[in-house]
């Protein structure tokens, strides 16, 4: 085996830190604080950071200057992440109404407010007459407990700038 320097394969350091215009790649949990439930978890939050709407504004300031290998634990309130409930958004539709069958709880189905507004809402509740939809978040009103890792960070390009979000493709 030939071990001179010019065989050696070099591990590739990443040293950037989160700033304005990076990409970045978080693993992540989330948790009801009240409750303490888990609510979600994945490795595949990548938003492009700096105020262009991919992270709420206190995850990016708790991010601001982390490195990859860094964690990060945060609460947020309901103003400060996913908002409070909105109890016009609870809708009552008689079950007839649904032509292709009674959706399931659960299920996401588009419709539209009384307003005119179209939204995805949430099959909240089924009975034999009456189907109730809800178009809040379903962490809307929660105070929630997030934990972070940082995955990846990379520059942006100029088109993802443009477009005022990432291409998380491009982490491949």
């Amino acid at each position: 085996m030939n071990m001179n320097a010019g065989n050696l394969l070099k591990k590739q350091e990443n040293f950037d830190e989160i700033g304005q215009d990076k990409v970045v790649r978080l693993g992540f949990r989330i948790t009801d604080q009240a409750s303490g439930r888990l609510l979600q978890y994945g490795d595949d939050l990548v938003y492009l950071h700096g105020g262009y709407g991919g992270a709420f504004p206190k995850v990016e300031q708790a991010v601001l200057g982390c490195r990859v290998g860094d964690r990060v634990e945060l609460t947020l309130s309901p103003e400060e992440g996913y908002g409070r409930r909105q109890p016009e958004l609870v809708l009552e539709l008689p079950a007839d109404e649904f032509m292709d069958g009674i959706p399931e709880a659960g299920t996401a189905v588009d419709g539209e407010l009384p307003d005119g507004r179209s939204l995805t809402f949430t099959v909240a509740g089924v009975s034999t007459d009456k189907i109730t939809l809800d178009g809040n978040h379903p962490f809307a009103g929660k105070q929630l407990a997030f934990e972070f890792e940082v995955l990846e960070i990379r520059d942006s390009s100029a088109a993802e700038r443009a477009a005022g979000y990432a291409f998380d493709a491009m982490f491949c």
